[in-house]
């Protein structure tokens, strides 16, 4: 497969996922459209056994989201089932952050106009919904009633349930509720966590195989912008610079002559899309995919000569010689798995180890046969 294709490839594959999630999100909301009705006259009538079997159709559409568990863990409590696993997945996969914002974007005034911006964000179900009204009163009976002994998972739980002003009590360090209210997760205090992250790293670039190898083991510099690590997908860009100290030279075809030259540098320029698999605030796991274009010096300089101009104001501009490198430029694809760890000043200090493909020969002017394979070690901070 040359470079061609493979970059075909790839603008096919980036040109149809965006289609397909947003099938995916449409048929979500239109299938929730229509089970929401059916949910809010279920749990208005008691009948708890019709209401797993719509919470399983919207999950097979929507995927489990923080509504679905929230409701489920209510019907598992009020007809006395285990509620343990549940409770153990809804603050697992930080569900608990989740209504919390749900319910600090319910307290706003333009709440309308807060879901409309992002649909997807609450799950497709309308902020200040008479359903999450409804699990509010039931959970607040729950942990009035007599008829059920509570352990303290299901306290809290409901606690969080039942009470819409967790927010603003402790923002506003008012409290007029007696109860052990569910510990206020960090999303309103973590604000290192939840902004754009600054990420310079140095590494280390070592060639996997191959029997020519041009580029040896060299250190490499970089600087990304990592988006919030409050969302599952972890969006990065920008760019790194691998130092050539311990290469060997390359037969290059410059202006139809062979000549030998020797790269002083590789920068790549790009970014990386990654799913956080992993979070208990003190130690994030994120597997990404990384997509870019490596653009390596050859060590030749040509001058181009530009002529003087006008521009629309009518200045003139001498023109002249320029001086501008030549470089191999191609596409850089890869795999990262990143490791972060927090640290006491909240800042997060971590280790990436990736593969690299890197079809430096795939140019026509590249003479040199080069090894495309590359695995990397990181340490990066987040600022």
């Amino acid at each position: 497969m040359n470079i061609r294709q493979l970059t075909l490839i790839i603008l096919i594959i980036i040109a149809l996922l965006p289609t397909k999630l947003l099938h995916a999100q449409e048929n979500c909301d239109g299938h929730t459209a229509e089970i929401l009705p059916l949910l809010t006259k279920t749990l208005n009538n008691n009948d708890f056994d019709q209401i797993d079997p719509l919470l399983n159709s919207m999950q097979a559409s929507c995927g489990a989201n923080e509504f679905v568990q929230r409701l489920r863990i209510l019907v598992y409590i009020i007809e006395k089932k285990n509620s343990t696993t549940a409770i153990k997945h809804y603050v697992d996969n930080q569900f608990d952050k989740i209504f919390l914002q749900r319910l600090d974007a319910a307290d706003r005034e333009d709440f309308a106009a807060q879901y409309d911006q992002d649909k997807a964000k609450y799950n497709f179900v309308p902020l200040r919904h008479p359903l999450d009204g409804l699990i509010k009163v039931r959970a607040k009976a729950l942990l009035a009633s007599d008829s059920y002994t509570l352990n303290d998972q299901e306290k809290d739980i409901l606690q969080l349930f039942s009470d819409t002003e967790v927010a603003t009590a402790v923002q506003d360090q008012q409290s007029n509720d007696n109860q052990q209210r569910f510990p206020t997760p960090k999303v309103y205090r973590d604000k290192q966590k939840a902004k754009m992250g600054y990420v310079p790293s140095i590494g280390v670039v070592t060639p996997l195989g191959g029997a020519n190898k041009i580029f040896g083991t060299n250190i490499s510099f970089g600087f990304m912008l990592m988006s919030s690590l409050e969302r599952k997908f972890i969006f990065e860009g920008g760019f790194k610079v691998r130092i050539n100290s311990n290469d060997r030279n390359i037969d290059y075809n410059y202006e139809g002559s062979t000549v030998s030259v020797n790269s002083s540098a590789t920068a790549f320029m790009g970014g990386a899309v990654g799913y956080k698999v992993f979070d208990n605030d003190k130690f994030i796991l994120i597997p990404k995919g990384i997509l870019g274009i490596d653009i390596t010096d050859t060590g030749i300089t040509e001058s181009a000569y530009s002529s003087g101009y006008y521009d629309p104001d009518g200045y003139y501009y001498d023109g002249g010689y320029t001086d501008r490198m030549v470089t191999i430029n191609n596409v850089h694809l890869g795999l990262g798995l990143a490791s972060l760890f927090r640290m006491k000043n909240q800042k997060y200090i971590g280790f990436e180890l990736g593969y690299h493909y890197t079809p430096y020969d795939a140019s026509s002017k590249v003479l040199s046969p080069i090894q495309a394979n590359y695995g990397s070690l990181e340490l990066f901070f987040r600022f």
